[in-house]
């Protein structure tokens, strides 16, 4: 049996990585349990658990609510996490966040930035006992560019939103750009996009819905492709 726990900075990124693992292991031989731990002591179950006590592979995801608390409530729990049998701790995060912007100059994507925070963050993990058992990873700018990255999905959702209609209306090319190098604000790119449709990229539920739609193949095709190498970095972690 092996058990890996995944810090996470937001409801977001916890629906999207449960979604990700339920389909990469085909809802077979997997248990899976959420949590929120938005202080080092406040840790409580959440939604979204996927329960199988016999299954070989345990994943914890904890939403820490807030980018900057990833790592350091890994570091604040990992003797523990290991002592009790965990073999693997993983962070995800956004790039994009209060600091990064403070940061940038006129809203581009920097990567001497993106490197800055890669090499902090690995820098402290370096200093703990089980570094060689911790990843940690950015999404690049945010974990909606992976979803903007998976060329079906839109259309998934929403016929209308085919590739042309998003360049015609957004005069963004999908098909052509990475979007991890394309956009400063990615979740603000998917709300203009939803917004063709007169939806709401905010709504509550919209991100569960939508990533519901993510096949176990658009994953692969991800990861396969010359895009969104910040996904591929994360995939790589799992296994």
């Amino acid at each position: 049996m092996t058990k890996t726990a995944i810090f996470v900075e937001g409801q977001t990124e916890l629906i999207f990585v449960r979604e990700f693992l339920l389909k990469k292991f085909d809802y077979q031989n997997i248990n899976l349990n959420c949590y929120t731990l938005f202080t080092n002591s406040d840790f409580n179950p959440t939604d979204y658990k996927f329960p199988n006590p016999n299954a070989k592979n345990h994943f914890q995801i904890i939403n820490v609510g807030n980018d900057n608390a990833v790592l350091s409530r890994i570091l604040k729990r990992e003797k523990h996490l290991f002592d009790t049998g965990f073999t693997k701790i993983i962070g995800l995060r956004d790039m994009y966040s209060k600091l990064y912007r403070e940061e940038a100059k006129n809203a581009l994507i920097d990567p001497a930035i993106n490197q800055k925070f890669i090499e902090s963050h690995n820098e402290q993990i370096s200093k703990s006992e089980n570094s060689d058992s911790i990843h940690f990873h950015f999404a690049i700018m945010e974990v909606e560019s992976w979803l903007l990255g998976i060329r079906t999905l839109l259309t998934k959702i929403d016929s209308k939103l085919t590739n042309d209609f998003i360049k015609e209306q957004l005069d963004i090319d999908l098909k052509e750009l990475d979007p991890e190098t394309t956009f400063f604000h990615p979740a603000k790119t998917l709300e203009d996009i939803f917004a063709l449709i007169g939806q709401d990229w905010k709504k509550k539920g919209v991100v569960n819905s939508i990533v519901s739609r993510i096949e176990k193949s658009d994953y692969t095709d991800l990861r396969e492709s010359s895009i969104c190498q910040s996904f591929t970095g994360f995939c790589d972690s799992i296994g």
